[in-house]
């Protein structure tokens, strides 16, 4: 039996990406959950994690511009499903807003605020949101779970296997 699912709405970010950046993801979303440090390291990004402000959730900042090489700095007194969130919303901001970063950085408040205006903020939460949770993945998972596609009942369930929040299931599928 072929279960037919709705198309993914973050399609459109998807398709901005390069082709060489989705080939590099891919093998990364038939997981579950998604490896998001492996992620990084095939991106080439260095994480790290410290102690930031309490504000402070993560920065992704380029070490040298002769290089293109890359460092995730992620506040580790945030939660971890937290912090595998910023990792992934960093990993988001390098590839659909690699020109903003610079030497100086996006540096996201506890909020995902940066000096970047709401929509690239938006963007690169909505894309982390699909890189940790695989539309297709998910929905699979889902169905053979519990015979139908993901509903709000499931929320932690789904943020268990997953290892997300139960705010970036809402926000992924729209709860």
């Amino acid at each position: 039996m072929t279960i037919e699912f709705p198309p993914d709405p973050a399609n459109f970010l998807w398709e901005r990406l390069s082709e060489q950046d989705r080939h590099t993801l891919r093998p990364f979303t038939e997981r579950a959950p998604v490896p998001i440090g492996a992620v990084a390291d095939a991106f080439g990004i260095e994480v790290i994690s410290l102690t930031l402000p309490s504000d402070i959730s993560g920065l992704i900042k380029e070490l040298s511009p002769a290089t293109r090489n890359y460092q995730i700095q992620v506040n580790n007194t945030d939660a971890a499903v937290r912090q595998r969130f910023t990792v992934a919303h960093e990993i988001a901001h390098y590839l659909l807003h690699r020109s903003s970063i610079g030497t100086d950085g996006i540096t996201d408040s506890i909020l995902y605020r940066s000096k970047l205006s709401d929509r690239v903020e938006a963007e690169a939460n909505r894309l982390a949101a699909a890189i940790l949770l695989p539309w297709n993945k998910v929905q699979t998972w889902h169905w053979e779970r519990f015979s139908c596609t993901p509903e709000a009942d499931h929320i932690e369930d789904i943020a268990v296997a997953f290892k997300v929040s139960a705010l970036a299931v809402g926000f992924r599928f729209g709860f």
